[in-house]
């Protein structure tokens, strides 16, 4: 509530457990607005009549039972046009209660305080017109020097959390307390949480206790207690400040209920205050003890994820990551290589393109396939034009002439292009059947863990309905394994010291932009229980994009269809041949020492190499003869 009249702060955001701080911070923000700097005031929720009931049951009540606040509205009576149960006037200005569904509502008045409350059950669009939130915030445009916008709610799912996304773009304060053994401060953490557990393997609530981090001795109740009630807030918000990243070591004295980060060496206030973020969990509940918090985590263990998931986002203010996550977009983006956007690395030997369609452009991505199951992303591309027209059709054609330079110094040029054809259908299969003679095909991206490529599909058909021989064909690819193979191989680390790459690693170049990469992470693998059935489901995060994400799926269906899983020896040797790319010979052999591919002996490759070696004498002897 201080951080409503810290000087400089136009945003805070509450991520807070239920039935701790939320409605109360809200109430008293209103409160004291209508009371002391009266302005236009915007309350928004969920849906209508979640603005209707926070009227009667939290707003109503408040100002029936406040005396300055009851004479600033008087005894309104239902004829009264500035007093109805969603705006309510006041002198100086008025408060207006309205769902987050409704577009019109949230754009219709200009406002100064705008209080968002369960802010991660708003739709992601209101009526289509973007989201509401930003809606509501451009309402403030009047009063842009000392507007007031205050976020809150529970956290829900990990990267579809409106309020976790808020806090993170905010200071990150947290509540410090001291500790009664060690007196240092720090932050209560669930990881601090110590319990011990029975010879069946079942926790002990009664055993529960909090220990320091600092000196590792368990607390008891009272003394958290005691901790309770003096609490620091301070930022904690990495910074870079004096040419080096920095994590806040060091606070300034505490003004307006914070204290900010100060740099180690030049002492600057080097995270802005713009933007108040505040987290808050059960463990700060003074009316719920340590052993209950256990007991509540122990119960949902036994029930299950949901009742798990239930458990993070009410109790511990945390989101719940669920099921096969994709891997940190921020992590994956730190993992570049070194090579540059449209060149070919040497260890790529065969290209494979993936074009994914949308009504004003089409998004196309060159990938590169190689040894140990690695793969490159050689460039994306996006061909502005509308799909129902023949441009950006002929600029997607002409992609289809280019050569990429491989590091060797050949031209190479994509084997093999797939187009999906989920979308626009008509306008995919027409341009695929202009193709004809080059390796140009529709995909038809399936529902399928089974594998990446899942046959060939026939279009074309007789009147009487049988198949055409000659006809069209589609590409049928697993999406879901595709996915979940990607989203496996993007979390895998760069080796250190010159070590090779693990198997599957995925190369992305050094001027690889951070959209891009967030589109390549872009879903989620997540499980749903509908009718006692258990389906699981890739779906978007946060709304991203995923057009990158399609594009990469298109061109790993299509290298298994070609046989990039089951390749031999033989068929890699004769890609780097195409190349010029000679094996390594380890170091201090003279060549004529080393055999010619470099296997183990007895392994499938040696029997492969033997056996072509075999053949090709046998047909030098009849040759000969």
């Amino acid at each position: 509530m201080l951080a409503a009249t810290e000087p400089g702060v136009a945003t805070i955001t509450l991520m807070a457990c239920t039935q701790l701080l939320k409605t109360t911070v809200i109430e008293n923000i209103l409160g004291r607005f209508i009371h002391i700097d009266p302005c236009p005031i915007l309350v928004v929720q969920p849906k209508d009549d979640a603005a209707e009931t926070f009227s009667k049951d939290r707003l109503a009540p408040m100002i029936r039972d406040t005396k300055v606040l009851r004479d600033l509205f008087g005894d309104a009576k239902a004829t009264d046009a500035g007093a109805t149960l969603t705006h309510k006037q006041f002198p100086g200005g008025h408060v207006t209660l309205v769902g987050s569904n409704s577009p019109t509502n949230l754009a219709m008045r200009p406002i100064r305080l705008l209080c968002c409350d369960e802010i991660d059950k708003y739709p992601l669009s209101a009526g289509g017109e973007g989201p509401p939130i930003d809606l509501a915030e451009e309402r403030q445009a009047e009063f842009k020097t000392n507007s007031l916008s205050v976020r809150a709610c529970s956290p829900t799912v990990t990267g579809r959390s409106a309020i976790e996304a808020s806090y993170d773009e905010s200071d990150q304060r947290k509540a410090f307390v001291r500790c009664p053994h060690c007196e240092d401060w720090h932050p209560l953490e669930w990881e601090q949480v110590r319990f011990d557990k029975d010879e069946g393997g079942k926790i002990r609530a009664e055993s529960a206790r909090y220990e320091c981090v600092g000196c590792d001795k368990p607390w008891t109740e009272s003394q958290r207690l005691v901790a309770l009630r003096k609490i620091e807030w301070r930022q904690t918000r990495a910074f870079t400040c004096c040419g080096e990243n920095q994590v806040p070591e060091r606070w300034a004295p505490e003004a307006h209920g914070v204290r900010r980060a100060l740099c180690l060496h030049c002492g600057a206030m080097a995270v802005p205050n713009d933007h108040a973020g505040f987290v808050a969990s059960k463990l700060y509940a003074p009316k719920q003890t340590i052993r209950e918090t256990v007991a509540k985590f122990a119960r949902a263990l036994r029930r299950g994820p949901e009742a798990l998931r239930t458990f993070f986002n009410t109790q511990l203010a945390r989101t719940w990551k669920e099921g096969a996550d994709a891997p940190d977009w921020q992590d994956v983006y730190t993992r570049r290589d070194s090579y540059l956007a449209g060149t070919v690395s040497r260890g790529v030997l065969i290209l494979f393109g993936g074009v994914d369609v949308q009504k004003d452009r089409l998004e196309v991505s060159v990938w590169g396939f190689g040894r140990n199951r690695e793969r490159w992303l050689i460039e994306h591309r996006v061909l502005p034009g509308d799909t129902n027209r023949a441009p950006v059709w002929k600029d997607l054609e002409a992609m289809f002439g280019e050569t990429w330079e491989h590091e060797s110094g050949a031209d190479m040029t994509v084997r093999d292009w797939g187009i999906d054809s989920s979308g626009f259908t008509a306008e995919v299969y027409a341009f695929v059947r202009s193709q004809a003679g080059r390796p140009v095909h529709a995909v038809d991206g399936q529902d399928s863990y089974a594998a990446a490529f899942l046959g060939v599909g026939a279009k074309d058909a007789t009147p009487a309905g049988k198949k055409l021989r000659r006809g069209l064909k589609t590409i049928r690819v697993g999406a879901s394994f595709a996915k979940q193979e990607l989203m496996g191989c993007l979390a895998l680390q760069r080796p250190s010291d010159g070590k090779p790459y693990p198997a599957g690693f995925v190369h992305l170049p050094r001027d690889v932009t951070e959209d891009q990469v967030k589109q390549l992470t872009a879903e989620e693998l997540v499980t749903h229980v509908t009718r006692g059935r258990t389906r699981r489901e890739w779906v978007p995060i946060g709304g991203r994009r995923n057009e990158v994400l399609d594009c990469a799926n298109y061109a790993r269906g299509l290298a298994a269809m070609r046989g990039w899983d089951r390749w031999r020896e033989t068929h890699w040797r004769e890609l780097e041949g195409a190349l010029g790319i000679e094996r390594d010979r380890p170091a201090g052999l003279p060549e004529a020492s080393v055999p010619e591919a470099v296997v183990a002996a007895g392994s499938l490759a040696a029997r492969n190499l033997q056996r072509a070696s075999a053949k090709r004498s046998r047909v030098r002897s009849r040759t000969t003869r």
